[in-house]
């Protein structure tokens, strides 16, 4: 399973994509990774920068783990 912040962080192809996305530095992505939750003032930026790359990031990302994608999931 991916946990929320794993798999927002995914949909940006990693800590410096999602650090590029929003600004911030890539450390504090990779706290968010190690923690496994995004704090939620960085929610709606995260959800906007998704948006303007065509792909779509909702409030319930944030909040419940994810199966992890059947072509990794078959890899572990």
């Amino acid at each position: 399973m991916l946990s929320p912040a794993q798999y927002v962080i995914t949909k940006f192809g990693g800590l410096t994509g999602t650090s590029r996305a929003i600004g911030v530095p890539v450390t504090t992505v990779q706290g968010w990774q190690e923690r496994g939750r995004i704090p939620q003032d960085h929610w709606k930026a995260l959800m906007n920068a998704a948006a303007s790359n065509g792909d779509e990031i909702t409030f319930e990302d944030f909040l419940t783990d994810h199966a992890e994608p059947a072509n990794q999931a078959s890899a572990a």
